[in-house]
């Protein structure tokens, strides 16, 4: 029976030594079960050698000792066997904890933001490398001196940031502040700081966790931001330009100094009015689209172009030249109204002295122009008058209605302006028209400019007739109005004057001088008072053909270029058939 037990305790220690062997593999630790293993295999040999001396015949050891023996050996077999497991789950264990510390540090490490975790002693337990980009120290410099940070606070900033720092522990709540502090290279710099206290499970204080992230960039677009802010802001205070800011439901939100003296309201009182309240309702003149204009303003955001006489809310009233866009907010829909008007109650005032003046003008005009065109006429019936005499009452008398054309047309042209003049459409002899203004511009100068007429194509004589519909006055003075520039300008070269005329397509006329309009004056060469310093030249005439040429439903049109001279056409459309 002992033989068996020696057997049994042998073939456990020669197991327990082979599951050492295996732990050297799984627990890493290679020379202390390399040293375990070989124990036990000595311990096995032993064994061995008893079972042996067994074989052979000799009584061996005592019975109870081999009975101690094989228990000895059960327990260091069942030790070494539970213990693989355990080993084996603390070697996992250890390398999740080695991937859990190598992933926080990762995160803690490679942050853009300065990141620290300062002991309750004032020492750092964790630094991150992110602190030698924003402050020029490395996390061995902080470790090194733990007041560092301290002592790089900007002198102006520091009373400040060290009280908050001192009561972050007292707090217990997290804490946000800017300050600035002085790199490593004299610079300063603005930096966000973000903290709170690390507390254990149980409550017990561990430290002060910290955030620190550089805003210097930000803090210098706030700045300009400010700057510029102000800029326009004393810009639009101290500007003579009516200012209105609308929220996006049309309310008022800001009105300028000079806005509020002009439409006679206090701030506060403003704040209650809207687009329409200030543009509409407040209106004592508006336009026949005014109304359309501003409500598709405040529906659409479609820019407002406006002039209005506004009423104050003391009766007085005032002239506005309004624009008005919208603020796009951040879904591109509109987020506020703006409104800049211009106070032109002035040049009203001077507009509307100016045809005062001008309509007295006339009238006094034509009084005397009666009398000059009256006496050569009474002077012609006498019989002594030579007919050199005869020739030059005609011409007295003829100048003297062709002024008094002009003055009519001058008025006719201030009633086409402000939409008054009845039109007399009239069959009229274009061909006949054309030789008329030409013997008018011709009388009284030196030198008659030779003139080439075509009409249709062919050259026009005496007898040559076209008849197109039109309003008589209006015509002689538009064809008066550019021949005459054209013979002015004719730089010794012929002008030429051609007339195309159809039932169907109207009337072409096209007038053509060798001289070349300038080219300042080109692109508002139809508009008012435009003239190029030509001596007695108002810039009337060709604003004046090109309104006649409209009201007509006609076109007009110029060219002008070195080498080709200039050329003015006019379009007069066919009479539309009567049913």
């Amino acid at each position: 029976m002992i033989f068996g037990i020696v057997l049994a305790s042998t073939l456990l220690q020669f197991a327990a030594g082979l599951f050492a062997l295996r732990l050297v593999a799984s627990s890493g630790r290679s020379l202390a079960w390399a040293l375990l293993s070989s124990g036990i295999f000595i311990m096995a040999f032993r064994r061995t050698h008893t079972l042996f001396q067994l074989f052979q015949g000799d009584p061996g050891p005592p019975f109870s000792y081999e009975v101690l023996g094989l228990a000895i050996s059960v327990l260091v077999f069942a030790g070494i066997a539970l213990i693989d497991p355990l080993l084996r789950e603390l070697r996992t264990s250890a390398q999740k904890l080695a991937e859990s510390e190598e992933r926080y540090r990762t995160v803690a490490s490679f942050t853009h933001d300065w990141e620290y975790w300062l002991s309750p002693n004032g020492h750092y337990r964790y630094i991150s490398p992110a602190c030698e980009r924003i402050t020029g120290y490395t996390p061995d410099d902080f470790t090194a001196e733990p007041l560092l940070l301290h002592r790089i606070i900007h002198p102006d900033d520091r009373e400040r940031v060290l009280a908050k720092l001192s009561s972050l522990a007292a707090l217990g709540e997290p804490l946000h502040f800017d300050f600035r502090l002085i790199r490593k290279d004299g610079t300063a710099r603005w930096v966000a700081h973000a903290s709170i206290p690390v507390t254990s499970p149980e409550g017990a204080m561990l430290g002060i966790r910290a955030s620190v992230r550089d805003i210097d960039q930000r803090k210098r677009l706030e700045a300009e931001i400010r700057e510029n802010r102000a800029l326009y802001r004393g810009l639009v205070e101290n500007s003579r330009t009516l200012v209105l800011l609308f929220d996006a439901s049309g309310k008022a939100t800001y009105a300028n100094a000079y806005a509020l003296r002009r439409l006679g309201y206090g701030e506060e009182e403003l704040r209650e009015k809207t687009v329409r309240d200030i543009l509409l309702h407040s209106a004592a003149q508006l336009p026949e689209d005014g109304e359309k204009k501003i409500e598709a303003f405040l529906n659409s955001g479609q820019r407002l172009e406006l002039e209005i006489e506004t009423r104050r809310p003391d009766g007085t009233t005032f002239w506005g030249e309004w624009a008005g866009s919208f603020i796009g907010n951040v879904e591109r829909k509109i987020g506020q109204y703006i409104c800049v008007g211009i106070d032109v109650s002035r040049r009203k005032a001077l507009d509307k002295l100016k045809e005062e003046v001008t309509r007295i003008v006339r009238h006094d005009l034509k009084s005397p122009l009666s009398g000059i065109i009256g006496i050569p006429r009474v002077l012609r019936r006498d019989d002594n008058l030579t007919p050199r005499q005869q020739d030059l009452l005609q011409s007295v008398e003829e100048a003297g209605t062709v002024m008094l054309d002009l003055i009519n047309q001058s008025l006719a042209l201030y009633k086409l302006e402000t939409g008054t003049y009845e039109f007399d459409m009239r069959e009229v002899d274009i061909a006949k028209l054309v030789r008329e203004v030409l013997r008018h511009l011709q009388i009284g100068r030196e030198k008659a400019v030779p003139v080439h007429f075509n009409l249709n194509g062919t050259p026009a004589d005496e007898e040559a007739c076209a008849m197109i519909r039109a309003e008589y006055p209006l015509l002689f003075s538009l064809l008066c109005n550019l021949m005459k520039n054209a013979l002015e300008a004719n730089e010794g070269h012929p002008v030429s004057i051609d007339v195309d005329v159809e039932e169907t397509n109207g009337c072409v006329i096209r007038i053509a001088n060798a001289g070349v309009v300038p080219e300042s004056i080109r692109e508002r060469f139809f508009d008012k008072y435009v003239t190029a310093g030509k001596p007695g030249g108002t810039g009337l005439g060709t604003y004046s053909a090109r309104l006649i040429t409209r009201r007509h439903g006609g076109d007009i049109s110029m060219h002008s270029a070195p080498g080709q001279g200039t050329t003015v056409t006019v379009t007069l459309p066919a009479p539309e058939e009567e049913p």
